[in-house]
């Protein structure tokens, strides 16, 4: 957002890049305060969070707020640790659940974060959506018709139907996570291409699904 748009006591969601700037990359946090937010900051990058402005600096562009925290988290697998398990490989996988200690029991965490010096720039209107790579979208559509290879015309309408029940699920969770708003598109598109090719199965009286068969037909790597 520009700097002269944004509130302050206001809400934004934030969007964090994958790679902070110098300015943030460099910094020596100078108290505990200082740290757990550098900290927060480098688990939040590639993703976004919510942020209520408490201060403003128009000549740099920056702003400072807090952002309240609750013990869940979300951590990304590195390339190691998604060979070490033997997951797929084309998307990038997450684990996402709540911080507790070694005897089970939940960390309570501060209140708030405090943020200092951000760049106005990340600030986006709470009410923007999620968006979704087209190269993603392609991705799972993709995978939804190497799930149908093979099926009859029932299975994929069976499927188009527990996909829509897997849609209405994840909305529900849209409501109160981005990471889960982000699950919601793709499942969005997985839903549209289950009742696609069973569209197509229908109008071609196709027995079994096959891609090569399908106008629109890929492949994860394609």
């Amino acid at each position: 957002m520009r700097v002269q748009d944004i509130q302050i006591g206001e809400t934004y969601q934030v969007k964090v890049p994958q790679r902070l700037p110098p300015t943030l990359r460099h910094h020596i946090p100078r108290t505990h305060a200082d740290f757990a937010a550098d900290m927060r900051l480098n688990l939040r990058r590639g993703d976004r969070f919510d942020l209520t402005v408490t201060g403003i600096d128009p000549e740099g562009a920056t702003v400072d707020g807090y952002e309240a925290t609750t013990n869940r988290v979300t951590l990304r697998l590195t390339a190691d640790q998604i060979e070490l398990l033997d997951l797929p490989a084309g998307p990038e996988y997450e684990i996402d659940g709540f911080v507790t200690d070694t005897d089970g029991n939940e960390v309570t965490l501060p209140a708030a974060i405090t943020y200092t010096v951000l760049p106005a720039v990340w600030l986006h209107p709470l009410e923007e959506p999620v968006p979704l790579a087209s190269s993603t979208a392609r991705f799972y559509r993709a995978r939804v018709q190497a799930q149908a290879t093979g099926m009859t015309v029932q299975d994929v309408a069976r499927a188009a139907e527990d996909a829509q029940e897997y849609q209405r699920d994840i909305a529900g969770q849209a409501l109160d996570s981005y990471r889960a708003e982000e699950w919601l598109r793709t499942a969005e598109v997985e839903h549209q291409e289950w009742l696609r090719i069973s569209a197509l199965m229908t109008d071609k009286a196709m027995k079994t699904y096959a891609p090569q068969s399908d106008p629109q037909g890929m492949t994860p790597h394609s």
